[in-house]
């Protein structure tokens, strides 16, 4: 045969023959049998890494973890591996490709491993083995290399972003002679490998250097320090600001800004970047890897979470069920657990928060602050982090509910004027809803602003309320007999005795029809009654003498009926009574003995209130 023929062999190789068929086969060339792993020895310096020197450059601070890290590798007592563990994006990877890099020439070779599952493991581990054994690829790659890792010593394996410990488990604790430097956001689950180096946030000030490295124009930076803290010192978030800013020639207070609009920066990437490496996409694959294995409720947690104070969440705001979702959401460090605390990096809030999980975060909040075991002070900065995220930008009973707490609040720690004003905003940002909720927070404003306002002044506000309750909630409404209650203390302090008494008997009249004669309204009203005679007339007039007594003993019936004679506010009524009526007994004028005589001999009287 002229022609040339070319037999292609299974694994590449290319063979020319001589002109006769019988050539063929005499020249087929066999191919050389595997080498054994055992007797390879690998090129001096054979290193693959993730990234480069001057990536490594940009890397700031860490000092701790690196010298824990290069500790915990060097001693042979602790096994063989070291786990990085912590947030996505809080630089596990960068923390490993910084110590691999001082470690070329002391480990051989230094290879790196992208090892998100089982099957990039052996993609790893198939390209080292054609890189120990260039001249072919062996049958079973993956075998080989192992086979090499486990007859040599001295080299080092980077299995990077690990998803769960099990999958590296048997290959770390077969191959005892090397080392093995793993970072994974699975903070738990390492107890038979290696105790897990877990890495936090950078400092202030190594955040700042951070992006001062990223930006090469200084005029960009006015603001770098308010950006930094608004990114938290995440590593990732701090890079991705610092490609934004430069590509797009904005400063870090543009930044900050937009960033704190509808935060659509969290996912942008620059040019010629990984489009997967955002802050936001970051996290979702850890969610999406949670919702896999542990179903959708650890996300509907952190979407209740991020409504939230970023840190010292009480572990008591979530049911049962919640709590074991947080402790999946832990585990991948989307948070963090410390006690009976949980705390949330704010971007991981930003990125996940939920506007369907607002209603049940303000609800929880409510629930918490007036049933709940937590003190004020604890729950108040959450409070504060619900309405900074919006938490009150649609008005129900919830978000009303809240927001007159949290004023009270306001009021109790910081000034009346502070609980005053942000009330005020609110109520003006909700003015035109026409909620019934706003009279909620109207009465509360008018409560705060009573001490500060003219007597006249309050006294309008107060009768606004009234008729407008009335109108909107209706006459027989608990809170419009309330609101009337209040209305009447301060015609009382205004001094027209007439009017106030009308005022308060209509109301005593209308809080027994509607509520009953016992209900706690009924009787308030009937004591303040009592009262308003009482500062009103200090010359012991027998008339009113005899209301004042009435309206008293009405009173502490009603207690022993609903509360009990051993009751302690039962007991203190009937002491104020037994005390004003020893009072009486004292006058001998005849007004004063006609009143006696009518209730009943002093004595009896006393009988009657004996034990209270």
């Amino acid at each position: 045969m002229a022609d040339k023929v070319r037999v292609w062999l299974n694994r590449g190789g290319i063979i020319n023959t001589g002109d006769g068929a019988l050539n063929i086969v005499n020249n087929i060339v066999q191919a050389p049998p595997p080498v054994p792993a055992a007797t390879v020895q690998a090129r001096p310096r054979l290193v693959r890494l993730r990234s480069t020197r001057a990536a490594a450059r940009l890397f700031v601070g860490r000092e701790k973890e690196h010298a824990a890290l290069a500790k915990a590798l060097r001693r042979r007592s602790g096994g063989n591996a070291q786990v990085l563990t912590g947030l996505g994006g809080i630089g596990k990877s960068t923390l490993a490709l910084r110590y691999a890099l001082a470690q070329v020439g002391r480990h051989n070779p230094l290879w790196w491993i992208d090892a998100e599952d089982p099957a990039q493991i052996d993609f790893g581990l198939e390209a080292l083995a054609r890189q120990l054994h260039p001249e072919g690829s062996p049958e079973r790659p993956v075998e080989w290399a192992r086979q090499w890792l486990a007859s040599h010593t001295g080299w080092m394996l980077i299995l990077d972003n690990v998803t769960r410990p099990p999958e590296v488990a048997e290959l770390i604790g077969s191959l005892p002679g090397g080392r093995f430097l793993v970072t994974s956001r699975q903070g738990v689950g390492w107890e038979d490998i290696a105790t897990p180096i877990r890495l936090g946030v950078l400092s202030a000030g190594d955040a700042v250097r951070m992006l001062d490295r990223r930006v090469a124009d200084r005029g960009l930076l006015d603001g770098g320090e308010e950006l930094c803290a608004a990114l938290g010192g995440l590593p990732l978030a701090i890079e991705m600001a610092g490609h934004y800013m430069a590509q797009n020639h904005v400063s870090a207070r543009t930044y900050l800004r937009r960033l704190s609009g509808d935060g659509a920066v969290l996912d942008w990437t620059h040019a010629g970047g990984d489009l997967d490496r955002t802050v936001a996409r970051t996290w979702r694959v850890t969610l999406d890897r949670i919702a896999a294995r542990h179903g959708p409720l650890p996300g509907r947690v952190l979407g209740a979470l991020a409504w939230l104070g970023p840190d010292d969440i009480p572990i008591s705001l979530l049911p049962d069920d919640s709590q074991a979702a947080a402790g999946h959401l832990a585990a991948y460090g989307l948070v963090t657990r410390s006690g009976d605390a949980l705390s949330v990096h704010r971007l991981v809030q930003a990125v996940s928060r939920d506007p369907g999980a607002r209603h049940g975060a303000g609800r929880t909040l409510r629930t918490a602050w007036t049933d709940g075991p937590e003190p004020a002070a604890r729950l108040a900065p959450h409070f504060a982090a619900f309405i900074a995220a919006g938490g009150l930008a649609e008005l129900d009973d919830t978000s009303a509910d809240l927001a007159v707490a949290y004023a009270i609040h306001l009021a109790r720690t910081v000034s009346r004027q502070e609980g005053i004003a942000f009330l005020d905003r609110t109520i003006t940002a909700h003015e035109g809803s026409g909620h019934p909720a706003l009279l909620s927070m109207r009465t509360t404003l008018a409560v705060l602003r009573t001490p500060l306002d003219p007597l006249e002044v309050s006294i309008g506000a107060f009768e606004r309320l009234v008729a407008d309750k009335q109108r909107i909630i209706g006459p027989g409404a608990l809170d419009t007999l309330e609101t009337r209650l209040e209305l009447a203390g301060l015609y009382a302090r205004r001094g027209e005795d007439h009017r106030t008494f009308a005022h308060y008997r209509r109301l005593a009249t209308d809080a027994e029809r509607v509520l009953g004669k016992n209900h706690s309204l009924t009787l308030q009203t009937k004591w303040d009654l009592a009262e308003a005679y009482l500062n009103a007339d200090r010359t012991w007039r027998a008339g009113h003498t005899i209301v004042v007594l009435v309206l008293w003993f009405s009173v502490l019936t009603g207690l022993e009926e609903t509360r009990g004679r051993d009751d302690e506010v039962t007991r203190q009524i009937g002491v104020t009574i037994a005390r004003y009526v020893s009072t009486l007994a004292l006058h001998e004028d005849p007004g004063t003995r006609r009143v006696l005589r009518l209730v009943g001999a002093a004595e009896r009287i006393r009988r009657r209130l004996k034990g209270a």
